[in-house]
């Protein structure tokens, strides 16, 4: 039998009968990840995982490398990375959403995972409710890799992972996952501030060439995957129907879905763009990109649609003086033509070089933006126009 990992209990019967939950249709995310805290990343603190990797490409292999070691590294991770503080600074400068990607190992253990299961949910709740109570923020919360690997990349499980496709024990021990963060949302304080994300970027073409583009993901794979929504959104309708569900659909947009779902679906899209590889963007001519993107990924209009990551690095020439248009117009091309969007990353300290001036630190870090006062979205409204 799979074990469950304890979730937190509390007087929530009134905070139950009196929640407000959110609609997407008429919401305007300005969000960022915490990715790098949950769960790891090797390019997102190069410094943290050169000290503790051992050479390790993955949070996965890291934990095979530290033995008993890999939880206390872990633990406070959690404690340290992502404070407070942290949600003060975004707070006050205007962050609403919080999408906060966790491995499948917050919520379930499944036998033979090397990925750890320790404290994560805690410490999920303990900054969850402080951005809740003290600034109403909203709360995705992203199961960012599923048992088996859902994408062959490091953080889909571990690097070269693709056993999630079809793959029976594997769903069930995913759908066991989501019944923990249901429970969690259910038994929390503030059940109406949060949004259940089952899936990140599904991908079952081993060709990386192909990553993302909609030929990332097979249409037996797709089918695979709308199987796992449907019983993610059965779930969540028989416990509480106003727990919206975010879907993260591969590369593939929310109108190639989009029929294979009733219109009264609890259900809203995110969608990811990027830019720094694949498709030839420059730091000059990265907002046509970032334009063409915003009007294209809006769908068919039957479903709410997100940009739950995205940042600023382009794949050639990159450059400093043209880092405030792109990331305003960004910002605010997703907030006029879809929900708004998610900055990947809050935090980003890698050191990787990229083609033209700087590190990927200088493209990714949001608390950059924040401290150079670079955040002005409206500087930008004639840029798609």
């Amino acid at each position: 039998m799979v074990k469950l990992l304890p979730t937190f209990v509390f007087q929530a019967g009134f905070a139950l009968a009196t929640a407000e939950y959110l609609n997407w249709t008429t919401y305007s995310a300005n969000g960022v990840n915490l990715g790098g805290w949950l769960e790891q990343e090797s390019t997102i603190d190069t410094t943290w995982w050169a000290k503790y990797s051992k050479g390790a490409d993955d949070e996965w292999g890291l934990c095979v490398n530290q033995g008993s070691q890999c939880g206390p590294i872990l633990e406070r991770r959690y404690a340290t990375y992502i404070t407070t503080s942290d949600i003060d600074t975004l707070a006050n400068a205007g962050v609403n959403t919080l999408r906060i990607p966790t491995t499948y190992a917050a919520w379930v253990k499944v036998p033979g995972s090397q990925l750890y299961s320790g404290n994560q949910v805690s410490f999920l709740n303990n900054i969850a409710t402080y951005a809740i109570t003290r600034y109403s923020m909203h709360i995705i919360i992203d199961v960012h890799s599923l048992p088996g690997g859902v994408n062959g990349k490091a953080f889909g499980e571990a690097t070269g992972h693709y056993g999630w496709f079809n793959n029976q024990t594997a769903l069930d021990y995913s759908l066991q996952a989501i019944d923990s963060v249901i429970a969690y949302i259910q038994n929390s304080s503030n059940p109406g501030s949060y949004t259940i994300e089952p899936i990140n970027e599904p991908v079952d073409n081993k060709d990386m060439s192909a990553f993302g583009s909609p030929e990332a993901l097979s249409d037996e794979g797709a089918a695979w995957v709308l199987k796992y929504i449907q019983a993610v959104l059965d779930k969540v309708e028989v416990i509480s129907p106003d727990i919206p569900v975010m879907f993260q659909g591969s590369f593939r947009g929310e109108e190639y879905w989009s029929p294979n779902f009733s219109t009264s679906a609890n259900l809203v899209f995110d969608v990811h763009n990027y830019y720094f590889a694949g498709r030839g963007a420059t730091g000059k001519n990265i907002t046509t990109y970032i334009c063409a993107d915003a009007k294209n990924g809006a769908g068919d209009g039957k479903f709410p649609v997100f940009v739950g990551e995205w940042s600023i690095q382009a794949q050639y020439n990159n450059s400093f003086a043209d880092r405030d248009e792109a990331l305003n117009t960004g910002l605010y091309a997703s907030a006029k033509d879809s929900q708004g969007s998610a900055y990947w990353n809050a935090k980003f300290s890698g050191n990787a070089t990229v083609d033209g001036q700087g590190t990927q630190a200088d493209y990714w870090n949001y608390m950059t933006w924040i401290d150079n006062d670079m955040i002005h979205p409206d500087e930008a409204s004639g840029v798609c126009a």
